[in-house]
């Protein structure tokens, strides 16, 4: 385990998920992933991040969750679409046990990983603001991959269902 990220990990230890794609280059030591999956109370979804370390053949050696959700549950989301409101990194109930609608993988060098582990670390410590239409679950999602060199898509307004699929093709 990586020390301070341990509020990072579900106790089940995470589910795999069947990949929509994935990008991964031979060597790589780790990976992110970008996931979605339903969200009750809301027909956008919700994306979050899973990370790790890889083992010899590309397959992961552990699992570490983040998103930004609005704490309040679905009160803080309806709030949230008229103004910014405090936010959560943990994983919540269903990124751990929940299924998914798509995954991305993209494996990163060992300096990219360093950045996603700091950037973890830091929105835990400190989590940003969650709003509807300023900086949702996509928004902190893409900070993500801008770690990376991923280009996010045109429309940052597309729901979390929609704004996966547009994020891989925006980076073939």
């Amino acid at each position: 385990a990586i020390a301070g990220l341990k509020d990072l990990s579900c106790r089940n230890g995470g589910r795999a998920a069947k990949l929509s794609a994935s990008r991964i280059r031979k060597g790589d030591p780790a990976y992110i992933e970008f996931r979605t999956r339903i969200l009750p109370g809301s027909l956008s979804g919700h994306l979050y991040l899973v990370f790790g370390e890889l083992d010899a053949n590309a397959k992961p050696l552990s699992r570490y969750q983040t998103g930004l959700m609005p704490v309040g549950s679905i009160a803080g989301f309806y709030g949230g679409t008229l103004t910014p409101v405090p936010g959560k990194t943990r994983p919540q109930y269903l990124d751990c046990h929940g299924g998914t609608l798509g995954a991305w993988r993209v494996s990163v060098s060992a300096a990219q990983y360093r950045a996603i582990v700091r950037k973890a670390r830091a929105s835990l410590a400190r989590p940003p603001l969650w709003s509807m239409f300023g900086h949702n679950c996509n928004h902190f999602a893409a900070e993500f991959g801008d770690l990376i060199g991923l280009r996010r898509p045109k429309n940052s307004a597309l729901p979390s269902v929609s704004y996966l699929p547009a994020y891989i093709q925006a980076n073939r």
